[in-house]
């Protein structure tokens, strides 16, 4: 089975009382949960979990440590997708916005950790919406 989602090619639409029709909006929202990389955000979280405990290392402390697992982690998400996605199946687009995804889902979730980073957690709750938003309607074909 293959981890990213692929568009069909079947043409649903609206309904003559203006309703959408189920089955588009489960698409929708399949689609908006594959582009997310929950398996490497969990990791992610895991790896900075562990380092909670370690408040005092120098790594932690020069944040070198968590800026290593961030590009780690950034890289491994297109790395795994792609691993991932069915042969001779588009996959360009999906490996970009899942990269994107990953950069926001780690500001949400750990932007407070990084000292030379702004964070907001309003800020962050809003991108988080806006991007879950917008990928939805980002055609996934190319």
């Amino acid at each position: 089975m293959s981890r990213l989602y692929y568009e069909t090619n079947e043409v649903t639409g609206f309904r003559a009382s203006g309703k959408q029709e189920k089955g588009r909006v489960k698409s929708y929202l399949e689609k908006v949960s594959s582009l997310v990389p929950a398996e490497i955000i969990a990791g992610y979280l895991a790896m900075l979990g562990f380092l909670d405990k370690e408040e005092g290392s120098v790594l932690v402390e020069k944040q070198g440590l968590l800026i290593g697992i961030f590009c780690f982690c950034l890289l491994l998400t297109p790395l795994y997708l792609n691993y991932q996605a069915k042969e001779g199946k588009p996959r360009f687009i999906h490996l970009l916005i899942s990269s994107v995804a990953f950069i926001i889902w780690a500001y949400v979730t750990s932007g407070e950790k990084f000292r030379d980073v702004y964070y907001d957690a309003d800020v962050a709750s809003v991108l988080l919406i806006a991007f879950s938003l917008l990928s939805g309607i980002i055609p996934l074909k190319k």
